[in-house]
């Protein structure tokens, strides 16, 4: 029977990094660093790529490593790392018809720049279970 950590490694192979969301407003502080996006594709093109409008309502350019083999129309969740005012993709995936019906473009704004304004969102400090000062209740 494998042990608890190889069915994690297993389900979850990439979860070991946080990659964070981005707005086109934010994508040139993270220059050089993997981010996400969310954007709706508003033109193809064949040598370059593809353009999206991100939820704060600016346009980019999503480049691809190859060309495109599918047409794109939609929502997609973007993967890739920031170049300023461009995303080199490492992947994209197409958001349901359903999903996209009621997207909260305002919310995920918010995300993006709330994760924005921390720098490490996810470090606990080095005793994330410690209570810090905080007296238990008794």
């Amino acid at each position: 029977m494998a042990d608890h950590d190889d069915f994690e490694d297993n389900q979850y192979p990439d979860n070991d990094e946080f990659v964070p969301y981005v707005t086109a407003g934010n994508l040139p502080q993270r220059n050089g660093a993997k981010v996400t996006l969310w954007g709706k594709v508003t033109k193809v093109s064949a040598s370059e790529g593809f353009y999206v409008k991100t939820v704060d309502d600016q346009e980019i350019l999503i480049r691809l490593k190859k060309p495109l083999s599918e047409a794109l129309e939609g929502w997609y969740e973007i993967y890739g790392v920031s170049q300023g005012k461009s995303v080199l993709c490492d992947e994209y995936v197409p958001f349901s018809h359903e999903m996209t019906k009621n997207i909260d473009t305002e919310g995920h704004k918010s995300l993006a720049k709330l994760l924005a304004a921390l720098d490490d969102p996810w470090n606990l400090g080095e005793h994330p279970n410690a209570m810090n000062g905080v007296t238990p209740m008794e």
